[in-house]
């Protein structure tokens, strides 16, 4: 199979699975490299219920239709095992009077077509940042290791086998390099002042369609103009539109302009309306095919490669081939960031400057031998 076409013929198993239409046989030549990249994106069990929905898991080799079935069965296990978690986390947040609001897979979970094919490797949730100290004793108390906590925009909690947390205090934070970064940060800072109360508890709150939909695309955008995003997020963006046919898309239009997504939501809703609508092989424009490349490369959690890339066009101003001077320039900033970046990034170098020159060996010396910010 021509790993360049692999991603599409995995969004046309996708899309006949998602419109129960059939797919001929001969369009997946290659099932091991279709399991290889559908694992890439997370997409291996909603591929294997595609699979099974179109009775095409006859025709796959006996090894690889096992490693398609247990990726499926591990998925719903999963899901069944983080779901249950989280409401026991939220009770615990709600005996201890702390407002939350479920994020991300939680949410887009909902939409897809069968229980437990959407993976996902973590349970996201915005809290009251104030009482981050009562939620890491809530989460050690559940035999949480607490990772990472205090030095980003959310807290991480580990506890084998499988459960993760990710509690965001916000939801975005400006970096120093990227505007669009400072817009949402300004346009997110009072977000608990627009969240929606649940019902039936106390302090549980929720996103409209509307601004969660607005959120998931800040987000993925985020992703896509960094390290890269992947298949997944397409099929997240197609299931939850689909999912949701009265979203004020009025309201939408002016929101995703303030926030300077009306160009990637277009560009994603086009490309996804194509690669998961159902019939013949969708006839792309050469920048959907760019697109949709890019997209494929980067997988869910993209890539460092992609990331420097995508920070090298932004250095470079515009589409013209990467100069010697823009990535002279780029490798300066990288060893030596601007007092934007530090105190985004380093506040204590930023607050101690004596620590800056030790602060750049530190620099120089884990992009030599690692893969540092």
């Amino acid at each position: 199979m021509n790993t360049e076409n692999t991603g599409l013929i995995l969004c046309r198993l996708l899309a006949a699975w998602i419109h129960h239409t059939a797919l001929d046989a001969a369009e997946i030549p290659d099932y091991e490299t279709l399991f290889q990249t559908a694992s890439k994106h997370l997409l291996s069990a909603a591929a294997c219920a595609a699979l099974e929905q179109t009775g095409l898991m006859d025709a796959c080799p006996p090894e690889t239709a096992e490693r398609f079935r247990q990726a499926k069965a591990k998925s719903i296990r999963k899901t069944l095992l983080m779901d249950a978690e989280r409401e026991k986390v939220l009770a615990a947040m709600e005996a201890r009077g702390i407002w939350y609001a479920p994020l991300k897979g939680a949410i887009i979970n909902a939409v897809y077509p069968q229980y437990g094919t959407r993976q996902f490797a973590d349970n996201d949730i915005l809290f009251d940042a104030v009482r981050w100290r009562d939620v890491r004793n809530l989460m050690e108390n559940r035999g949480y290791n607490a990772k990472e906590v205090g030095k980003n925009i959310h807290d991480c909690y580990c506890k084998q086998p499988i459960f993760n947390f990710e509690m965001h205090r916000k939801l975005f934070r400006a970096d120093g390099l990227q505007d669009h970064l400072s817009v949402w940060t300004a346009y997110y800072e009072d977000v608990k002042e627009w969240l929606i109360k649940d019902e039936g508890n106390q302090y549980g709150y929720h996103f409209s369609d509307e601004d969660f939909y607005i959120y998931f695309l800040a987000h993925a955008y985020k992703h896509y103009r960094g390290r890269g995003t992947g298949l997944r997020t397409l099929l997240d963006l197609y299931l939850y539109r689909r999912a949701k046919p009265d979203l004020d898309t009025a309201y939408i239009a002016g929101e995703v302009q303030k926030l300077g997504l009306a160009d990637f939501e277009a560009a994603c809703l086009r490309l996804a309306e194509k690669v998961f609508s159902p019939g013949a092989s969708p006839a792309l424009t050469e920048g959907e095919r760019k697109m949709l490349r890019l997209v494929e490369n980067g997988g869910v959690y993209g890539s460092s490669a992609q990331r420097i890339r995508s920070d090298l066009r932004r250095y470079q101003g515009d589409d013209l081939k990467v100069t010697a001077r823009t990535k002279v320039k780029y490798l300066f900033r990288r060893i030596f960031p601007t007092w934007k970046w530090y105190r985004a990034n380093a506040p204590f170098v930023y607050q101690h400057r004596w620590a800056v020159p030790f602060f750049w060996v530190y620099r120089l010396c884990r992009g030599v031998f690692g893969n540092g910010r």
